[in-house]
């Protein structure tokens, strides 16, 4: 029988087994060792400042996270990314599209820059709809311009990512921005 590691992210132990942390240690994810917790990170957050929330079943195909405070409701998708990592990396599906279901005005997205200080994370809440127009302008950039040796990127390709660096600006206002949810 494999054994359970216990994990302690702000308070709230996570568990995983021993095989997954070994698994994910050893890809060189030292800020993201435990999968299961990125999600809780978010609701560990909000719980701090008195807002209810509740994590999603995994592979939830809209939200990770439901929250609520003085009667409104949101729906909130995280995205986490390590210190060395330049940006956050999303997964277009296979109509193209990144966000499935996104809502005007109670969707948000949220860029967790982890860091093994644990006490000093960086939250970009983010509207749901900027995050997409973000990704959508700088898709049809890339497919736009030329690749090596001047070859066509391919429009096919599912990747996107969101530069910290070319986004600094941008972000900067959504930093642990969180009444951005309430407004």
């Amino acid at each position: 029988m494999e054994r359970k590691v216990f994990v302690k992210v702000f308070g709230i132990v996570c568990f995983i087994t021993e095989g997954e942390w070994v698994e994910r240690k050893s890809q060189g994810r030292p800020g993201n060792a435990n999968w299961k917790c990125w999600r809780i990170l978010c609701s560990a957050e909000l719980l701090k400042r008195g807002i209810i929330a509740a994590l999603a079943p995994r592979n939830a195909p809209s939200f990770d996270v439901l929250a609520t405070h003085d009667g409104r409701t949101v729906k909130i998708r995280v995205k986490t990314k390590s210190e060395e990592n330049p940006g956050w990396h999303f997964l277009a599906k296979k109509d193209g599209k990144v966000f499935r279901d996104i809502s005007q005005d109670d969707d948000f997205v949220i860029l967790v820059n982890l860091s093994m200080d644990v006490k000093n994370l960086e939250f970009y809440i983010i509207p749901t709809n900027e995050v997409n127009t973000w990704l959508e302008e700088d898709f049809k950039r890339w497919v736009e311009s030329p690749g090596k040796n001047g070859r066509p990127h391919d429009p096919n390709n599912k990747v996107r990512k969101l530069n910290v660096v070319e986004y600094q600006e941008r972000l900067r206002k959504y930093l642990n921005n969180w009444d951005i949810l309430w407004q």
